[in-house]
């Protein structure tokens, strides 16, 4: 029995210290389109998200479906696990992260994590597909079944030990146009659960089918878009060079200065992009080439 017909709670997550980016709430309103356009229903969706706006984030999250959701806060999301009745969890994980972890007040860090999954009652199987920056601090941790009693928790990383890339883009949701700057290893996750594909042709839509098309699908569009964003920065770096020299020339002069900062911020972020490596990486993979979908 695979994970669509299974006993299993899917988790759309958004921790944060402050106020949650739009573009990352928008990240999970794709994402529940995407899994009850697949035919999961609602009572095994479970959403948590951080922010004290909640109108701004319930409206945000409303966009992907039409089903009334209690948005919780991510801390909920450990108490809930000690009721849990699932065997298995699936689990998405989008905004900030960093050395500690996973941007919240506290970190999330990811022992934590890994530890409420490994203590979670009656559940067998975790399967983490992990968006935000740095997520290879969740790489390397014990995360295989060590005993009869034990779980499988298999993580999946959008970057290992570096930012995540983000990249416009516009998906039909629920019949309109949706542009938004998406996480793009989420994105193209969400959009094989919603059409799985045999990557592998092994005659099975698995978990490890899901992160190789999610790999493939994002590092094409990531190179797309540092390719328009080279052109960018040297279409760009005569008008930056330019405003460097005038406000060299004259230090006092506010409107130079104001005008150099603007282009040096503009040039230095298409630049950027550029040196950013993201490649995606899977810690457990053998249960990973198991699991069915």
């Amino acid at each position: 029995m695979g994970l669509f017909t299974a006993n299993t709670k899917w988790v759309l997550f958004l921790s944060s210290h402050d106020e949650p980016e739009d573009r990352h709430i928008t990240d999970l309103a794709h994402g529940v389109f995407c899994l009850e356009s697949k035919g999961i229903k609602k009572e095994s969706i479970a959403v948590y998200i951080d922010g004290k706006n909640r109108r701004n984030i319930e409206k945000l999250f409303s966009v992907g479906t039409s089903n009334a959701y209690t948005i919780k806060s991510t801390d909920t999301f450990f108490s809930d696990s000690a009721q849990n009745t699932y065997e298995n969890i699936v689990m998405f994980v989008t905004g900030h992260g960093n050395s500690n972890g996973l941007d919240s007040s506290p970190p999330i860090t990811p022992y934590k994590l890994l530890d409420s999954l490994k203590s979670t009652p009656e559940l067998k199987k975790a399967v983490i597909y992990l968006g935000q920056c740095f997520a290879g601090v969740f790489n390397y941790l014990p995360a295989g079944k060590r005993g009869k009693e034990d779980k499988d928790v298999i993580f999946m990383g959008a970057t290992s030990l570096h930012e995540s890339l983000s990249t416009s883009t516009t998906e039909n949701v629920n019949g309109i146009d949706l542009p938004w700057v998406a996480n793009q290893f989420l994105l193209h996750v969400f959009k094989w659960i919603s059409s799985p594909q045999d990557i592998d042709g092994d005659g099975k839509n698995t978990v490890i089918d899901s992160y190789k098309y999610a790999g493939i699908s994002s590092n094409m569009m990531n190179r797309r878009t540092k390719i328009l964003s080279f052109v960018d920065a040297v279409n760009i770096h005569e008008q930056w060079q330019f405003a460097k020299k005038d406000h060299e020339q004259d230090v006092a002069d506010a409107d130079k200065l104001l005008t150099f900062r603007a282009l040096d911020q503009q040039y230095y972020s298409k630049l950027n992009i550029n040196y950013i490596h993201q490649e995606c990486w899977i810690l457990n993979s053998v249960p990973a080439q198991q699991i069915e979908f």
